[in-house]
């Protein structure tokens, strides 16, 4: 009987790797369309002839705020559900995971390709919202998976046999690598158990 793996203990592979960049370079192409088509659903000036002295063209009012505001909201919104896309994956060890980056990096890349528009352009104070925005975000998603991944990964370590703290073979009740003990008693039983472990072997216990 061959003994299970889990999927999220394998590493992507590069086909994987080259598919997540594909997907990436995809939604760009769409991301890219939709935040320039804005610009002509809101034109921000009007033609000549419908101005008043009908030679140089006059600014539509209101229409350069409802370009801010439909771009920066559907950049924020493609970095919510990139970035909670990328948790959920991770939590749940899906093989699908690249993808998450994928939909993430072009959230991410919207935003900087916003930043240096609106910086560039008009000075306005999008750019700064959306850099706090993404950063608060980012520090956010990060400490999550910190979390989850502290959870993860001395259990992952046990089940192939290595020290829960630095990941090198364990042999005895000290590891060899970082010198930490790897056998303690189990807070239940006292029995002997593998730090790190789901559960006690003597009592079952978390």
């Amino acid at each position: 009987m061959k003994t299970p793996i889990a999927a999220d203990e394998v590493e992507s592979t590069r086909s994987e790797r080259f598919l997540a960049v594909a997907l990436t370079a995809f939604l760009l192409v769409g991301t890219v369309w939709f935040y320039v088509k804005v610009g002509g659903w809101w034109p921000l000036y009007r033609d000549w002839d419908q101005c008043n002295d009908g030679v140089m063209p006059c600014k539509v009012p209101g229409h350069e705020a409802i370009q801010i505001g439909v771009r920066i909201g559907f950049i924020i919104l493609l970095c919510l559900i990139g970035f909670g896309v990328l948790y959920r994956l991770r939590r749940s060890g899906s093989r699908f995971l690249p993808l998450g980056f994928a939909l993430a990096a072009t959230g991410v890349i919207m935003a900087l390709v916003f930043a240096f528009h609106y910086t560039f352009e008009y000075a306005d104070f999008g750019p700064l919202i959306l850099s706090l925005f993404g950063a608060a975000a980012t520090v956010g998603v990060f400490i999550a998976v910190q979390r989850l991944l502290a959870r993860r990964i001395p259990a992952m370590r046990v089940r192939k046999g290595d020290c829960p703290y630095c990941g090198y073979p364990a042999r005895g009740e000290h590891c060899e690598g970082c010198g930490r003990e790897t056998i303690a008693p189990c807070a239940t039983c006292d029995a002997d158990r593998r730090v790190g472990s789901l559960h006690c072997v003597a009592c079952g216990a978390e």
